[in-house]
């Protein structure tokens, strides 16, 4: 699961067996190691609430999202669920998307279980 924050917003992009799992019930985590022992942690769930929902504490971010909206999205042909959610006065945008095939980027960061692409180019 790859993780991506620009602007007030946050992109989770998966592969095809991370929606699987996760349409199957499972949640997905990753963790960021930093110096001084401390981590970053982010975790992306499905659960039987109707609304999505996100938090973040003690240096861990999480995401929950409906699990019915996550088995339509994983069975379907949309790239992503789209979240808003008031943030401080502001809105924080949360996206969950299928992580797509890059053709021209380095071999190492290429990912063998992305979603294929109709149009080339990352």
């Amino acid at each position: 699961m790859k993780l991506r924050f620009r602007g007030n917003g946050v992109r989770l992009r998966l592969n095809r067996r991370e929606v699987e799992s996760l349409a199957a019930g499972c949640a997905l985590e990753e963790q960021v190691v930093f110096p001084g022992e401390q981590r970053f942690a982010y975790t992306l769930q499905s659960g039987p609430a109707a609304e999505a929902g996100v938090s973040f504490e003690g240096g861990r971010l999480q995401v929950l999202a409906p699990q019915r909206q996550i088995t339509e999205w994983a069975d379907g042909t949309d790239i992503g669920l789209y979240f808003a959610f008031p943030a401080n006065g502001s809105i924080l945008r949360v996206a969950i998307e299928k992580d797509l095939e890059c053709v021209d980027g380095p071999a190492e960061e290429r990912d063998p279980d992305a979603f294929p692409r109709s149009v080339k180019g990352c």
